[in-house]
């Protein structure tokens, strides 16, 4: 087959059987190729994107994507978002993937926050298709991540801090404002940490700014440890990070994160020959209590950090 005029438009490929379409994307497409069964299962996961996610080529075989590729709260928010739009109510399931595609009989394409293994987001564009039998009848879905001419994918670029693989500033927007709102239905708890690493600039120039880098993924990679797989993580602008804890039922379970992190954050890193101490400064705040949008809620944790000491990190809420 001659790879130029390959494509891999899902509305193109309805008809191809699971078989074949593992034949042909699996083992050749450079972005994510996933395929889920009529009970939303995932049959099967190309190896760029197995690898992407940290996952070994079978590992997911048989899971429901709910819950493990796909968060639990990503597939509400989108469930929430399509009731508007169809003008019916629409499950919060893996269902969601294909329910413009049931409606409509058309490919649909839609961002979505896939799941690494350690936890951390990757948002992904994925162009979901109807999978059916030489019969024509629907086995599952093919979704399929289109990409740029130079073969990345456009979503990861722009949603993807290139240093730390942390998603940006406009993905936690994107998720805080669903968050909110279901944290008001809910009458839950929606925390937001601001974290710095104290000294960060000062380190860069005693160091070089690779030792820098080294912290900052070191820090990133700490935070998908302490954090829960429903939480996000983002970095803000050199040492500052942000954390948004969601689902929470009171404001002390926020400080307990906040405490926790902290302490992961202050162990030191080993950097070449060197070994740093380091010490990070969290503000917490929660909504209602500190604002119920995300720019007041980072303004509130950020006055709490200005209430701490330089040079002894520690964790703060906003003074009274």
């Amino acid at each position: 087959m001659d790879s130029q005029h390959a494509t891999l438009d899902p509305q193109l490929h309805t008809w191809l059987e699971l078989g074949e379409v593992q034949q042909l994307l699996l083992d050749a497409y450079p972005g994510v190729v996933l395929g889920v069964d009529a009970q939303s299962r995932i049959r099967w996961i190309n190896p760029v994107a197995a690898e992407r996610l940290g996952y070994g080529r079978d590992e997911l075989s048989g899971k429901p994507i709910a819950g493990s590729l796909i968060a639990l709260e990503e597939l509400e928010a989108r469930a929430v978002e399509l009731s508007g739009i169809l003008g019916e109510h629409v499950v919060a399931d893996a269902g969601v993937l294909g329910t413009a595609l049931r409606r409509d009989g058309v490919a649909s394409e839609h961002d979505w926050i896939l799941r690494h293994k350690d936890g951390s987001p990757h948002p992904t564009r994925l162009n979901v298709g109807a999978l059916r039998d030489h019969r024509g009848q629907v086995t599952g879905l093919i979704a399929v991540e289109p990409l740029h001419r130079s073969g990345e994918s456009p979503l990861r670029l722009t949603h993807h801090d290139s240093l730390t693989g942390l998603p940006t500033r406009a993905v936690l927007q994107d998720r805080a404002e669903m968050a909110l709102l279901r944290s008001v239905r809910q009458k839950s708890v929606l925390a937001m940490m601001l974290i710095e690493i104290d000294g960060f600039d000062a380190l860069c120039a005693e160091y070089g700014h690779t030792v820098g880098d080294d912290v900052l993924r070191a820090t990133a990679g700490r935070l998908h440890f302490e954090l829960r797989k429903t939480d996000t993580a983002v970095r803000l602008d050199r040492g500052q990070f942000a954390a948004m804890l969601v689902d929470l039922r009171q404001p002390e379970e926020a400080e307990r994160v906040a405490a926790k992190v902290a302490k992961a954050l202050a162990a030191p890193i080993n950097v070449g020959v060197a070994r740093l101490a380091l010490a990070a400064r969290v503000g917490v705040v929660w909504s209602p209590a500190h604002g119920d949008q995300l720019m007041p809620l980072l303004q509130a944790a950020e006055a709490a950090l200005a209430t701490l000491p330089p040079g002894q990190g520690g964790v703060a809420t906003p003074p009274h």
